[in-house]
């Protein structure tokens, strides 16, 4: 039996309004381990996020009241449109916060992921397209960042891992700017646990954003 998309949207939102997430993380763990040894400082924080020249306006950006972290922009003419277009997802670092080089592949795997992600939630009550039309917006996305979830051999604490991302929403005939958004989130875990995808919180990010958009373009209407 499978799951009508609206149902599952409106489950997904349920269950990402539990997780929480920050750009500032990590303080649930314990600041040294049984031996004594110190937590490294700034272990959890994420830098602030880069531009990357994917957002028209950047002045007009300002805090969101429902998203703590989370800058953001929308026009009221959001409302009238009824299928999109989803660019590829661009991934700018080379390098994931901590300094560990990002390979090609995993970018490509970064990348058909969250475009993966927005393309579910926008399906849910959209249809997505591949041609501008009229009435059409394309969304655009850029990965600016990039944590990726780790530990140490004593698994006393863990790196936790997310991402920093900026979108835009434009009309996909004139390219006039209809939402913009740029945040920076890391998953909080309250154990260490064992890592097995340097890449999972990440992941998690992702699937947050897309169910965001999917709440801000069922509130547009």
């Amino acid at each position: 039996m499978h799951t009508p998309r609206a149902v599952r949207f409106l489950a997904l939102t349920l269950l990402l309004a539990g997780c929480a997430h920050s750009n500032n993380s990590g303080g649930s763990r314990a600041e040294t381990n049984t031996l004594g040894e110190q937590r490294p400082p700034d272990v959890n924080n994420m830098p602030a996020p880069r531009r990357s020249g994917l957002i028209s306006d950047y002045a007009r950006l300002k805090p969101s009241p429902e998203f703590p972290g989370t800058l953001f922009w929308k026009s009221d003419k959001l409302s009238q449109y009824t299928r999109f277009i989803v660019d590829p997802v661009q991934v700018i670092p080379s390098t994931s916060t901590r300094g560990i080089p990002i390979s090609e592949k995993d970018k490509q795997r970064l990348a058909a992921d969250f475009r993966y992600e927005i393309v579910d939630i926008l399906q849910a009550t959209h249809p997505v397209i591949t041609v501008p039309a009229p009435k059409t917006a394309r969304v655009k996305t850029a990965i600016t960042e990039v944590a990726r979830s780790g530990g140490p051999n004593n698994d006393w604490f863990r790196w936790e891992g997310g991402a920093a991302a900026e979108m835009e929403i434009v009309d996909s005939l004139t390219n006039e700017p209809l939402a913009s958004a740029v945040d920076s989130s890391l998953v909080k875990t309250r154990d260490p646990g064992k890592v097995t995808d340097p890449y999972s919180d990440t992941k998690l990010v992702f699937r947050n954003w897309a169910a965001r958009l999917g709440k801000i373009l069922l509130n547009s209407k």
